[in-house]
Parts: C-alpha cells; structure tokens; sequence
C-alpha cells in the first residue's frame, strides 16, 4: 500500500480529478470536481475500480457504509472521504 502525505484540499481533489481522467472514465472537456460522476459515465464496476486506485494511491479503504451514490456524485464528495480516512482527526 503506497501511502502519500496528507495533500491539500485542492490538490487531492486535482489529483483525484487527474486520476478519474487518464485512468478511470472517459472525460468531457472541462470535467472538474464538481462534475456529475454519475453523469460521466461512472457505474458500479467503475466505483470498484475507483476504490481501489484510492487505495493504491492513497492507503486508504473506504468502509463500505460509506459507497452512497451522494458519496460518489462529484470528486469533490470522493476527497472529503479520502481526506476523513487519511487524517481523521482533521
């Protein structure tokens, strides 16, 4: 499990918007991290996948009380749930 130092707010959510671009979905111009997942083509096995590049990246497992479709609507929502798990106390 590679786990990285704790990024800021707005690089995590850029690194997770690189991360949903080249490796997961096929993006639109302008997709940032207040775009529709959902909208975007993420489904199920996407989400799986999404997982477990998270937990590649980041050391981080999302508990399964947390794969809510409101928790995966934008990549902004997926970052605070990375950021909760990699420094709980923030």
């Amino acid at each position: 499990m590679a786990t990285q130092p704790i990024p800021q707010q707005g690089t995590l959510e850029q690194q997770l918007v690189q991360l949903v671009s080249e490796r997961l979905l096929e993006t639109q111009p302008g997709f940032n991290a207040d775009s529709n997942l959902y909208d975007s083509g993420l489904d199920s096995m996407a989400i799986m996948q999404f997982l477990i590049l998270i937990e590649e990246e980041y050391g981080v497992a999302l508990p399964e009380g947390e794969l809510t479709r409101q928790n995966f609507s934008t990549v902004r929502s997926v970052a605070g749930l990375v950021r909760a798990r990699i420094s709980p106390s923030a």
